[in-house]
């Protein structure tokens, strides 16, 4: 364990320079030992330090029947939020109650056979997009493991005991629910493989044309075949998406076409899931903490929010999710106030004081020092330019306007300091270029604050400054 802990510091601080095949033994140590010396909750930290660089690298994963059962609604997986049901998504927590009843559902002997054919398949290379075992197997186990789904879930549809039993041993109502989705999931299996191909990799940005193409001619086969329930397929083709608003058009055009929800056309469809998923957008906002994010962060979730509320009005479905938009309005609000207003003054005029004495041999560590506090307080700026723009639909155009005006003030006081330093010989000891660097950073912050006739002015007296320096 402390080898295991040891290498994941290591990649942690190092984690795009290391060789890809360490990053492959890693993953598989991690993922073999996941039911032997490690619980799943230290794999799953362990697997979500070296997530950014498993998106990249692909190693082989350890493959499991379990994962081969999951793969098919891999894709609608999501963190439990407060123990809901979703629609259209499946909960993380779900899967291993509803994987160990799978599994006393199966034949054994199936299950050995199925364990045998898995050890005996070759991994596939480092960097390979896709795992042609998880086909070849589970062309196999999804069929059997939808069929008896189907029993199970039948039979608990028809004997309220058996159903009271089976939420029981899932664990709740919500694993259930979940079950029924990995069911309808399992039984179109084989067209979801087939779509997947048109969709990948994931996430898809902007559908081009022949995928818009592919989800109508795959979607209108399946409502066609009578096989399982089409609208899983809506869930999959969402899910796969950065931005699943613009495949309402797609769907919103297939009218009448079945789904397998009685009352629930495609377009509607749609629209449910992703009023459900804004929701859950909306509650992860709450559960952010503005004291352990960066100015720059705040700012990006304010932008997303009010991206987010955007299409939803465009699209009239903002009434849905309403209370918890409202709530994550008022959360960002006080994050703005905390995290990228309050203090933002003392950070940005900090930045244009010229430094004190410089002892021998630390011009150069002063020189980075000034250009770090330039860079921080320019990207503070960004900040709360960013939050600025669309301030107004969060209720904190008032702050940010006020704060915005105290600091061109600040801003023009202390680029004036800096001059008076300048002249004063304060920079003498750091030399005409970084006294440039420092004049240039006073500049910037002015001309994203106040605008470019104040900050030509600024910089005009400051290159004559320091044309008098001396050296």
């Amino acid at each position: 364990m402390t080898d295991l802990a040891s290498e994941l510091r290591d990649i942690e601080r190092k984690l795009f320079e290391i060789p890809d095949e360490k990053v492959a033994q890693l993953t598989l140590l991690i993922e073999r030992s996941r039911a032997i010396v490690l619980s799943a909750a230290l794999a799953d930290a362990a697997l979500g330090t070296l997530r950014p660089r498993l998106a990249k690298t692909r190693p082989p994963r350890h493959l499991t029947l379990q994962r081969i059962f999951c793969h098919p609604f891999e894709d609608l997986l999501i963190l439990p939020e407060d123990g809901d049901k979703q629609f259209g998504r499946i909960s993380r927590a779900s899967l291993a109650p509803c994987w160990d009843f799978m599994l006393q559902c199966l034949d054994q002997a199936a299950v050995k056979e199925l364990e045998a054919s898995l050890r005996a398949s070759p991994a596939p290379a480092i960097g390979a997009t896709a795992d042609p075992r998880i086909a070849k197997l589970g062309a196999t186990m999804w069929g059997i493991a939808a069929r008896r789904l189907r029993e199970e879930v039948s039979r608990a549809e028809s004997e309220p005991a058996y159903r009271a039993e089976l939420v029981t041993r899932l664990g709740g109502e919500t694993a259930f629910l979940d079950l029924v989705d990995m069911m309808g999931m399992l039984e179109i299996a084989q067209p979801l493989e087939e779509l997947r191909e048109e969709l990948s990799p994931k996430p898809v940005g902007k559908l081009l044309d022949e995928q818009v193409e592919a989800i109508k001619d795959h979607y209108n086969t399946l409502a066609a075949s009578g096989a399982g329930l089409p609208g899983y397929m809506i869930a999959f083709v969402l899910a796969r998406m950065s931005n699943p608003f613009q495949a309402l058009p797609i769907f919103d055009g297939m009218g009448e076409a079945p789904t397998g929800i009685e009352g629930l056309k495609p377009g509607k469809y749609a629209r449910r899931m992703i009023a459900g998923d804004s929701k859950r957008f909306f509650k992860s906002i709450g559960r952010a903490d503005a004291g352990k994010l960066e100015a720059g962060n705040i700012a990006g979730m304010v932008d997303d929010f009010v991206s987010m509320i955007g299409r939803l009005k465009a699209d009239g479905m903002a009434d849905g999710p309403q209370p918890e938009m409202e709530a994550a309005g008022a959360k960002l609000r006080d994050m703005v106030k905390v995290g990228v207003l309050d203090g933002a003054d003392g950070a940005i005029l900090s930045a244009l004081e010229a430094p004190g004495a410089i002892e021998p041999g630390q011009e150069t560590a002063i020189k980075q020092a000034i250009f770090d506090a330039k860079v921080a307080a320019e990207n503070r700026v960004y900040a709360i330019q960013k939050v600025a723009r669309v301030a107004g639909e969060i209720g904190a155009d008032k702050d940010v306007g006020n704060t915005l005006k105290t600091l061109g003030g600040q801003i023009e006081q202390g680029g004036s300091a800096l001059i008076a330093d300048i002249k004063a010989g304060k920079l003498n000891g750091l030399g005409k270029e970084a006294a440039r660097q420092q004049l240039f950073g006073a500049v910037r912050m002015l001309e994203l604050v106040s605008g470019a006739a104040a900050a030509s002015k600024l910089m005009k007296d400051g290159l004559a400054a320091i044309d008098k320096m001396s050296g």
